[in-house]
């Protein structure tokens, strides 16, 4: 192969969005120049960073966890002439700067011109920081009620932190708002047991038509807590054979098997659960679905008799012959 021969390249001009950097800062110049590349690795380190979108800046990472705003300014002047891609090597700061929970170097980035997406709104719900979420939410202002690509909603993963269900409630998050699994604020809250995070959903309007609380319910560990709460939704108006994922086109895409909660009581043999819902009207004859499809031999009674539960077998027969 031929010997490469660099020729001289003129300095970058500094990057528009990074100008008045302190010169005093231990990086006094920004316009060096960049050591041509040969174009074929040039074009290999592009595709990386378009293909993986974290290129490796432990110094940049480092100055985000320590606060630094300096290092960190200095950091992003170093690496926006180095690669051309800001939009894939500097969202993860954004990310970093979110999992450090430091909100006054998420103001800088954002300042800077870094673009922010809908999946750092989601880590920053997720980790539960009120005032780094409210921070994203200015810069994704349609977000709080949209359904994310993945298929939350900003209420679905907020359940665990009622502060910040309060928040988005007040901001005018629709309690109501059923995302791409057909399940709701309510349904989530219930299925982890954040009891007072139900409360506030109830108080502001969350509707146990949707989603499916009652199968969610029927996923909490103490039993005893977990009929307490049927009861409350069914006596509230819980639709008692509502099929999950009911007009889910996640759901339908994949081709999930679907099942009452009278279904799910009986695969998991909670007895209490059983009487419960048939005293309430469920039917046991129903069969589970794939999409708009009946499943052959999928009844209750047939759940419960495929795994030896005769207490529940003997419950769902009498019931069917009276």
């Amino acid at each position: 192969m031929p010997a490469f021969t660099a020729h001289p390249m003129p300095p970058p001009p500094p990057p528009p969005a990074l100008t008045g950097l302190p010169t005093d800062d231990g990086f006094p110049d920004l316009n060096f120049a960049i050591e041509p590349t040969l174009p074929s690795t040039f074009h290999a380190n592009a595709a990386f960073l378009l293909s993986m979108g974290e290129p490796p800046h432990p110094d940049l990472d480092k100055a985000i966890a320590d606060g630094d705003d300096t290092r960190v300014f200095a950091e992003l002047a170093r690496i926006r002439n180095r690669y051309s891609q800001p939009s894939v090597t500097f969202n993860t700061a954004i990310n970093r700067a979110i999992d450090c929970e430091q909100l006054g170097i998420l103001n800088l980035l954002l300042d800077c011109g870094i673009q922010t997406n809908d999946y750092n709104l989601q880590a920053a719900i997720i980790s539960g920081n009120l005032l780094i979420t409210a921070r994203l939410v200015e810069e994704l202002p349609g977000s709080i009620n949209m359904v994310f690509e993945n298929g939350h909603t900003a209420l679905t993963l907020a359940v665990r932190h009622e502060d910040l269900v309060v928040w988005l409630l007040s901001k005018g998050a629709d309690p109501k708002l059923q995302d791409a699994w057909a399940e709701t604020p309510l349904s989530c809250a219930v299925e982890r047991e954040c009891y007072g995070v139900i409360e506030t959903l109830l108080d502001a309007g969350a509707d146990v038509k949707q989603g499916a609380p009652l199968h969610m319910a029927l996923r909490i560990k103490d039993e005893a807590d977990s009929l307490h709460l049927m009861a409350r939704l069914l006596a509230l108006g819980a639709p008692v054979d509502r099929y999950q994922g009911e007009k889910s086109p996640m759901w339908d895409r994949v081709g999930f098997q679907r099942g009452t909660a009278l279904h799910s009581a009986s695969i998991k043999g909670n007895l209490g659960a059983v009487r419960l819902l048939l005293a309430h009207g469920a039917d046991p004859s129903r069969k589970q679905r794939v999409r708009s499809f009946e499943i052959a031999e999928s009844s209750a009674l047939d759940e419960a008799r495929n795994r030896n539960y005769t207490d529940i077998v003997s419950v769902l027969r009498e019931h069917l012959h009276n």
